[in-house]
């Protein structure tokens, strides 16, 4: 029997873990700087036994919706200070993604574009901008870049075909409405090392949804994470839309010959052993376990069990912070 602990390869990474921490919110910065108090964090989760730490959200662009919350790629002082950070992880060999995306399209002097607006000379803006982020990523030390391309970020809502409307070589057939995110992954993939790791939806057609997961992986794309189509801030965990999930990761990872991670839902070391031995799911994301608890897996596995102390409040979303509120006040 597969164990969560056991090593396992993750593209042409060794990882200590099955488990893969996905961050979110930023609540620690000095206005932008990295703090000591980011620092200790990362360092605390390498130390763990996370087997992947995928990074706070990067904004692509400043004034984005959530770029408060955030890191910025064009921080000045981005690529010194997380040389630093990956540094610290890599010393507990543990490899580290950025995860980076945007909300609201504000480029070429236009404001809050909608998909169906954008010009070809935005669309290569865009492109262009994941381009020089990637470049920085690689420059600090990153080993792969998580194109957030889920949930409700913009280029999610490209790949929307409830949204995208579009009647040119963007818009239309399954493949056309992925075709902005396939060029950003040759653009990245000609001119770094990076590991491509797209974070991609569970939409409400799901067939549509397993064809762009295949397309992902048919071109270029080094790991998937499947992931709900709504953010926490609507979404509220039921037995049967935790379980179209699974159904959904587990499919697509029978299809598909990258790595497929089943993002969120799971808190529980039992559950999570029984799933990765009995489908075809082999590595499961977390995000509020782990502001919860850097040390959780430790003690899961000192143990042999375990489930989160997280009590699932939302407080972490809520109010994007990446320290938990109710843990603060005990």
């Amino acid at each position: 029997m597969t164990s969560i602990f056991d090593n396992t390869q993750f593209g042409r990474f060794t990882l200590k873990s099955h488990i893969i921490r996905t961050g979110l919110w930023e609540s620690q910065n000095d206005g932008k700087n990295l703090t000591p108090e980011i620092y200790e964090r990362y360092e605390n989760l390498a130390k763990n036994n996370v087997g992947l730490i995928i990074s706070e959200m990067i904004s692509l662009y400043s004034h984005d919706r959530f770029s408060d919350y955030s890191h910025y790629i064009n921080y000045p002082q981005f690529v010194k200070e997380f040389r630093e950070l990956t540094d610290a992880v890599h010393q507990y060999n543990v490899p580290i993604f950025a995860q980076i995306g945007f909300i609201n399209c504000n480029v070429n002097g236009k404001q809050m574009m909608e998909v169906n607006d954008l010009t070809l000379e935005d669309i290569r803006k865009i492109q262009a901008d994941y381009l020089i982020a990637a470049k920085k990523i690689a420059f600090s030390g990153f080993d792969g870049i998580q194109l957030n391309v889920g949930n409700n970020y913009y280029l999610s809502r490209i790949m929307d075909p409830f949204e995208n409307q579009r009647n040119d070589n963007y818009g239309g057939n399954t493949y056309n409405r992925v075709k902005i995110v396939l060029e950003i992954i040759k653009l990245i993939k000609q001119t770094t090392d990076l590991h491509v790791h797209c974070r991609v939806n569970l939409y409400k057609d799901f067939d549509d949804s397993m064809e762009i997961c295949r397309i992902l992986a048919e071109n270029g794309a080094d790991s998937l994470q499947v992931t709900k189509f709504l953010s926490p801030q609507y979404f509220r965990k039921t037995l049967s839309n935790e379980n179209m999930l699974v159904e959904f990761a587990n499919k697509v990872a029978g299809e598909v010959s990258i790595p497929v991670v089943l993002g969120g839902g799971l808190s529980d070391m039992e559950k999570i052993n029984n799933l990765i031995n009995e489908t075809n799911i082999h590595f499961v994301s977390m995000q509020r376990p782990f502001v919860r608890s850097h040390e959780l897996l430790t003690k899961w596995k000192e143990e042999g069990h375990g489930e989160s102390d997280c009590k699932t409040c939302n407080n972490c979303y809520w109010k994007k912070a990446s320290t938990c509120l109710i843990k603060s006040q005990e």
